[in-house]
């Protein structure tokens, strides 16, 4: 009798462990494989509710925005969720005024991936969708939803340094 409850707890042990695993808090380095400290400009776009139009911008590594954006990703810590266990549909949002959303991508000049190639151009992106934030990685077309501490404070900090002026 004892063994057909230790089977069940076994399993689900192994589930909560796995699902801890795959969360736990780690850099946009870990989750990107690549060292976003070695890129050489910050590209993307950006829009605010209720402008219909998104404003595009690109930070070479002499801007002090785009060391800015740097150190604020390089220090953040990102878990992934759950929800990327299973399939992915489009997303939608009924915008209100003062909603944004905004892409960041890391460029490099030349890099190594894990794989032991290189490439150059834009590796790893991230999004936030009107509040839903991802990571994407170009090179291998990985996209993980996942979430920061303070994720508000962290987006609108992000928003600020990419729409302001140099």
């Amino acid at each position: 009798m004892k063994k057909k409850r230790l089977l069940p707890l076994g399993i689900l042990a192994v589930l909560v462990l796995a699902a801890l695993i795959y969360t736990r808090p780690m850099t946009l380095q870990e989750i990107g494989k690549v060292d976003i400290a070695q890129c050489e400009s910050v590209s993307g776009y950006h829009r605010r509710a209720p402008d219909s139009e998104f404003t595009s911008f690109e930070l070479s590594a002499e801007d002090e925005r785009c060391s800015q954006l740097i150190d604020l990703f390089a220090q953040q810590k990102f878990r992934r969720s759950l929800a990327n266990l299973l399939p992915q549909g489009g997303t939608t949002h009924r915008t209100q005024d003062g909603d944004f959303r905004w892409e960041v991508g890391f460029c490099f000049d030349e890099t190594d991936f894990p794989d032991g190639s290189t490439g150059k151009g834009v590796f790893v992106q991230c999004r936030n969708f009107y509040g839903k934030l991802s990571l994407f990685r170009a090179y291998d077309g990985k996209s993980f939803r996942c979430t920061v501490q303070d994720q508000d404070a962290f987006l609108q900090q992000v928003y600020g340094i990419i729409s302001s002026e140099p």
